[in-house]
């Protein structure tokens, strides 16, 4: 018969001194490594005025009644266009069916996904689309195009 080895309570102590000192300092590993695989929040793109600089679109490129374009402000897409009166009028480029970008046609707003078609006032005239466009406010200030935050 073999002989029963014991460990001493000042081994074990030890031993689970070493355990704890292993758990720690995996945790400090593992900490960074979470933080840096966990999705961040994107930056608010919008300043103390609430208004965020349009990314793509020039004043030229909108000059003139019936010109339009589509650009970005922070991650989100929107058309920027002058109506025929000559005010800035401005839409989020997510059609309302599915999601897909709308592209600025001169005369209407549409969606080459599934053909869905909104007038320039951004209500939905044709196709799948069941509610208008969101209006965005803009305006142009010191050479700019800046859009306003959306009320939710």
């Amino acid at each position: 018969m073999g002989e029963e080895q014991t460990i001493s309570p000042s081994k074990r102590r030890f031993l689970g001194f070493l355990g704890a000192i292993g758990l720690g300092w995996l945790g400090a590993a593992l900490v960074p490594v979470f933080g840096y695989l966990s999705p961040q929040a994107p930056p608010d793109p919008f300043d103390e005025q609430g208004r965020a600089v349009v990314q793509g679109i020039t004043l030229a490129e909108v000059k003139n009644p019936g010109m339009g374009k589509n650009g970005a402000y922070g991650n989100r897409g929107l058309i920027v266009f002058r109506n025929a009166a000559g005010e800035l009028k401005a839409f989020d480029s997510k059609c309302t069916h599915a999601g897909c970008n709308v592209a600025f046609e001169g005369d209407r707003i549409y969606c080459h996904c599934h053909g869905g078609v909104y007038d320039l006032e951004g209500q939905n005239v044709s196709g799948p689309p069941p509610r208008p466009l969101r209006e965005l406010d803009v305006v142009e200030e010191e050479g700019l195009l800046y859009v306003y935050r959306p009320e939710s």
